[in-house]
């Protein structure tokens, strides 16, 4: 894995770490994430330190991309537009990719400390 793809999967990662770790190992999780916003340590380094096993890079969907209703709802009844497009890094730092949440909250970059931005009309699968 690069390191883009690194620091996505950290970001990702991050809050459920937050709040299953604690003592030193968090505390070493914590100056690498302050490392990561100084710009002084890369993610791969981080995410070895801390023993963060990183996946290979695929190509194709997104995590948890909701499948096709097969079903119309109700008229009245439907759920909000929520805009076409993927989410991506604020500052296009590294390679992740979301969708809005079930209920239309956009992604945040947990790293940053900000939402990510949209990529109007992308659909996530590589572009």
């Amino acid at each position: 894995m690069d390191e883009r793809g690194a620091l996505g999967e950290l970001c990702s990662l991050l809050p459920d770490l937050r709040e299953s770790w604690s003592g030193p190992r968090l505390e070493l999780l914590e100056e690498g994430v302050d490392g990561l916003r100084a710009g002084t340590v890369s993610a791969l380094d981080v995410c070895a330190r801390v023993s963060i096993p990183l996946p290979p890079i695929t190509r194709g969907t997104l995590p948890g991309a909701p499948a096709p209703d097969v079903y119309s709802p109700l008229p009245g009844l439907e759920p909000p537009r929520i805009p076409a497009g993927t989410y991506a890094c604020p500052r296009r730092q590294c390679g992740r990719r979301e969708r809005r949440d079930a209920d239309g909250r956009i992604p945040a970059c947990v790293l940053f400390e900000e939402p990510l931005r949209l990529r109007p009309g992308t659909t996530g699968n590589g572009g």
